[in-house]
């Protein structure tokens, strides 16, 4: 009788950490739909124009730079860079992928920072991360002539009012390939 019980109670403790184990991969499993995740499925995509740049193409204007600017600069880890050209073929690509990441910035942890319009461009920065601790900057551009962008600023604790003035200063290291790379995608773009 004794072992019968200590075997009912095995078999119990068995069930309920299996119980534990399921409900804790389902909770931790994110069903949702982001930009990390649409980023990659897109770059397998030969309709999206893509590219990754280390914030090593980042360079200062100015050898004297406050250090809070150049701390700033050490939060940026890297930017990617995806675009989808609107073509003749692919108007339906264009419009539901659109969509798509519409929805995904529709999502609360993207937090909006700026809706504006300029001519026929219209223009999301999303935030993700603390107000005073930024992970990702997002900003999408579409054009219903020309098609969309999505720029991601990948990083780390940034502070949005020294990205802000890290902007003024900064310019782009023209030697580097990769800028290259990115001005022969660009000039591509009709």
């Amino acid at each position: 009788m004794v072992k019968n019980l200590k075997n009912n109670k095995m078999k119990l403790f068995i069930k309920i950490t299996g119980f534990i184990v399921v409900a804790f991969l389902i909770i931790s499993c994110d069903t949702n739909p982001s930009l990390q995740k649409y980023y990659v499925n897109s770059k397998e995509n030969n309709e999206f124009i893509s590219i990754d740049l280390p914030s090593s193409i980042l360079e200062l204007k100015d050898n004297n730079i406050s250090e809070d600017i150049k701390n700033t600069l050490s939060t940026i880890k890297k930017v990617n860079f995806l675009a989808l050209q609107l073509s003749d073929t692919n108007k339906e690509l264009y419009t539901s992928e659109k969509q798509k990441v519409k929805d995904i910035l529709k999502n609360p942890k993207y937090k909006q920072l700026v809706r504006m319009k300029m001519g026929k461009t219209s223009i999301l920065v999303n935030l993700l991360g603390e107000e005073d601790a930024i992970d990702e900057v997002i900003v999408f551009a579409s054009d219903n002539e020309k098609g969309f962008a999505i720029v991601r600023v990948l990083g780390e604790n940034m502070n949005p009012s020294n990205i802000l003035k890290l902007t003024q200063e900064i310019k782009m290291d023209g030697d580097s390939e990769q800028l290259k790379q990115l001005g022969g995608l660009l000039s591509s773009l009709k």
